[in-house]
């Protein structure tokens, strides 16, 4: 327990001590749309990608509460970074299905380690001896210009029909796949979160060994973890609301120190000074705190049912849902709060508050925090069914 309290902590402290580097890199990484490679290798050897995995797995066995705030630490930083922390995160998390052999081989063999992909089903993979015979394009790879693996979700295809489980459904497996086998091409060209490298990955008739491939969304039973009790789509939820808070910390950090040093044209005062600067700061603050405070109580209750040997209750995962949700929303009424008060200078790319307002917006499109999921949570409020897939 002690070796495990060392490393959780040794996480927080590396992400605090590269913060500056991170944030020094900020420009580049958004002009170049991609994190550098030796800053993501000084990523990778602190330790941050592997603070979900479990001490046995040869990761930082972090309590979920702890690992967001290790994102959030990234993401206070630069929000592209934090963003690829909290893919890598997710993508150890998920290796822990994969047998310890072939999670070794994928995951462990490179310095850096993270995969890049979509769980999501948009590939096929036909049975062969041995594996698959994969084709495919997915979506949305953020971090796959750094990844050592890529990952995509597929039907499984018996020839040309859809194999099915004995419950009926379609049989899905998710993919890993060698760089060199897969295709990347550029199609990440946004207004935010620009250094994630979100490209699409296009595989064509690619073998891969049953080894490495697992069922989507089925948990190991002979591997049972607190994190494997968690629902993938949940998990994702919760790391990327996160990024959305490090940033408008950021922000309002940014505001704070220019409020001491900007007097605003035509006035006399410095801009703190002003009454309205000062509501505006405090509604801000409320604002963020009220969203992280349910955000980070919804991840701590969760990992206690997880801990415990138990699954998640519908009503506990609508909240978890909700509470990301409503943190990510949080994060851009903070920073359009605070932008308000700041006149021009948030306007100008020289001020990193212009790319805090941009990356915030990012955050809250992403399918697991987009608004309707505030109708799914409220349906499970009003003892209706969920109408949405993904809880």
């Amino acid at each position: 327990m002690v070796v495990e309290s060392s490393l959780r902590s040794t996480a927080l402290e590396a992400a605090r001590d590269l913060a500056p580097a991170i944030r020094d890199a900020a420009t580049r990484i958004d002009a170049e749309r991609c994190l550098p490679r030796p800053l993501v290798l000084k990523i990778a050897r602190a330790g941050i990608f592997k603070t979900f995995l479990p001490v046995a797995r040869g990761g930082g066995g972090a309590s979920l509460p702890e690992a967001l705030a290790v994102i959030e630490e990234v993401a206070r930083a630069d929000g592209s970074s934090g963003w690829c922390v909290a893919q890598g995160i997710n993508t150890f998390r998920a290796s822990q299905q994969l047998s310890e052999e072939t999670a070794r081989a994928l995951f462990f063999a490179d310095p850096i380690g993270v995969s890049a992909g979509s769980a999501g089903v948009r590939g096929t993979g036909v049975a062969v001896e041995g594996g698959y015979r994969v084709n495919g394009r997915w979506t949305f790879a953020s971090g796959c210009m750094h990844a050592s693996t890529l990952h995509g979700g597929i039907t499984v295809l018996d020839g040309e029909t859809p194999r099915r489980r004995p419950n009926g459904g379609v049989e899905e497996r998710i993919c890993y796949f060698p760089l060199d086998g897969a295709v990347i091409e550029d199609s990440w060209n946004v207004s935010g979160l620009r250094g994630t490298g979100s490209h699409d990955v296009v595989v064509t008739d690619l073998f891969v060994p049953e080894a490495h491939s697992f069922p989507r969304n089925v948990l190991r039973a002979d591997r049972p973890t607190p994190a494997g009790l968690i629902p993938g789509y949940d998990l994702a939820a919760l790391n990327f609301a996160t990024v959305g808070l490090g940033v408008a910390r950021a922000a309002i950090d940014e505001v704070i120190a220019l409020a001491t040093t900007k007097t605003p044209r035509y006035a006399s005062a410095l801009l703190g000074e002003r009454a309205l600067t000062q509501h505006t700061l405090a509604l801000a603050e409320a604002t963020l705190s009220a969203g992280r405070a349910f955000h980070f109580g919804m991840a701590a209750e969760i990992w206690e049912t997880a801990t415990s040997g138990q699954s998640l209750q519908p009503m506990q995962r609508a909240r978890t849902r909700l509470a990301a949700t409503h943190a990510a929303a949080c994060a851009v009424q903070a920073v359009e709060l605070v932008r308000s008060v700041t006149g021009t200078t948030g306007i100008f790319l020289s001020s990193p508050l212009e790319r805090y307002v941009r990356d915030v917006h990012v955050v809250t499109t992403h399918i697991q925090l987009q608004l309707n999921t505030y109708e799914a949570a409220g349906r499970l409020l009003l003892g209706m069914e969920s109408n949405s897939p993904m809880f």
